[in-house]
C-alpha cells in the first residue's frame, strides 16, 4: 500500500519497498548516490529491508513522467552499527528505526522538502523509536533536524571515515 499527501503541489509517497513502482528503487537509489554523502555500497540493501520509503515526485519537471526530485527512508540498522553506536557512546539502538538517506534535488533544495518528507515519516513510525545519523560538519542536515523538533544524544566516530557523526532523536522520543 502506498500512502498519499499533496502539499504545495507536490506529492508525497510513504511506500513499504515492495510497494514502489517498477523502476522506482533503482530511481531512488540513484538520487541517494547522487549526494555523495553515503557510500552507494550498502544504499540498495539498506533500502530493499527498509521499514518504510518516502519519495516526492513533480510531474512539472519530468515531462510526461515524474520526476522523482527528494526521498528519505526508515531503515533497520544494521547490527554491525549499532553495535560500534554503543561501544562508542552507552546508546542503545536495539529495535530503532533510523532515519536516512534524505536527499533533495538542488533545485528543490531550501523549499521545507526535506522537512515535510521526514515528518510524514515520523508520523508513521507507529511505536517505534527513530534516530537519524548526521555528521558534524553537515550545517544543512543539522538544521534540518533542529527544524524537525530532534535534538543530539550522542557522537561517534566511523572507524571508516574518522569523522565524527551525530545521533539525533525526536525530543519527545527522549
Amino acid at each position: 500500500m502506498i500512502e498519499t499527501e499533496t502539499i504545495d503541489g507536490l506529492t508525497y509517497y510513504f511506500a513499504s519497498p515492495d510497494a514502489l513502482p517498477p523502476g522506482y528503487m533503482d530511481r531512488i537509489c540513484d538520487l541517494v548516490a547522487s549526494g555523495g554523502s553515503v557510500s552507494s555500497e550498502w544504499v540498495r540493501t539498506n533500502l530493499q529491508r527498509a521499514y518504510l520509503i518516502g519519495y516526492v515526485l513533480d510531474k512539472q519537471l519530468g515531462g510526461d513522467k515524474e520526476a522523482i526530485i527528494a526521498c528519505a527512508s526508515l531503515k533497520e540498522p544494521r547490527q554491525e552499527f549499532t553495535d560500534l553506536v554503543r561501544e562508542q557512546t552507552g546508546l542503545d539502538l536495539q529495535g530503532y528505526l533510523e532515519r536516512g538517506y534524505t536527499s533533495v534535488l538542488p533545485a528543490y533544495r531550501s523549499r521545507g522538502i526535506a522537512s515535510k518528507l521526514l515528518e510524514g515519516l515520523t508520523a508513521r513510525v507507529g511505536r517505534r523509536k527513530l534516530y537519524s545519523v548526521i555528521g558534524e560538519d553537515n550545517i544543512g542536515g543539522q538544521k534540518i533536524a533542529l527544524n524537525n523538533r530532534t535534538r543530539k544524544v550522542a557522537v561517534y566516530e566511523s572507524p571508516r571515515t574518522g569523522k565524527k557523526l551525530g545521533v539525533w532523536m525526536p525530543e519527545w522520543m527522549t
